[in-house]
């Protein structure tokens, strides 16, 4: 009994210790312009996910990431279309989706943002001519032909935006080198803004 009253003391602290913190924020704090600049996406933004499915399993068991697949986000006038590389039955294996698209099927997704500012206009360009181009899924995963897989797409987006590659190393899979999803989380130019769990 006693230790049943010592778990409820500890838990009735505990509590009002968070209640007490989220009420002494600042009217600024909480105010709707600050909630929105925490869950805004950018453009230039990655947006990662992770699906309940056995294929987002078993990418994200490749370089033990806790994703599978991501896209870059363009944010034109509050218009955030998210652009990534997926094979599906579609013809086109670009995809232009709205975040509510993106995220159906997610069990996790994660934002993250580059450090530098990110040239809105030059990255428009740079997905347009891959719109014109209708670049290919690569099926083999393969850094040595015309086609993309989704974390290729993106580093290449990057590499015309700002002459940088963005994974921090080449992953080996079974003697072949590869753009992993940790190999990108793991570059210190970008930063996490926030995760979400469904």
């Amino acid at each position: 009994m006693k230790i049943r009253a010592l778990v409820l003391i500890f838990l009735l602290f505990f509590a009002s210790f968070y209640a007490m913190d989220f009420i002494n924020k600042s009217k600024e704090q909480l105010s709707l312009p600050k909630i929105k600049e925490q869950v805004e996406i950018k453009s230039g933004d990655l947006v990662f996910r992770k699906e309940n499915s056995i294929i987002s399993q078993m990418f994200s068991k490749i370089d033990e990431s806790a994703y599978s697949h991501l896209a870059i986000a363009l944010n034109i006038e509050d218009d955030v279309k998210l652009y990534h590389l997926e094979a599906t039955e579609d013809e086109d294996d670009l995809k232009i989706q709205s975040v509510a698209d993106f995220v159906t099927g997610a069990e996790k997704i994660a934002v993250y943002r580059f450090k530098d500012e990110i040239n809105e206009t030059k990255l428009k360009e740079i997905l347009d001519e891959f719109i014109k181009n209708k670049p290919k899924f690569d099926f083999d995963f393969s850094l040595e032909n015309e086609n993309l897989y989704c974390t290729e797409f993106i580093n290449e987006v990057f590499l015309k935006l700002n002459d940088k590659a963005i994974y921090s190393y080449l992953y080996d899979f079974y003697g072949k080198k590869g753009i992993s999803i940790n190999s990108i989380l793991q570059n210190p130019d970008f930063e996490k803004r926030y995760e979400i769990e469904f």
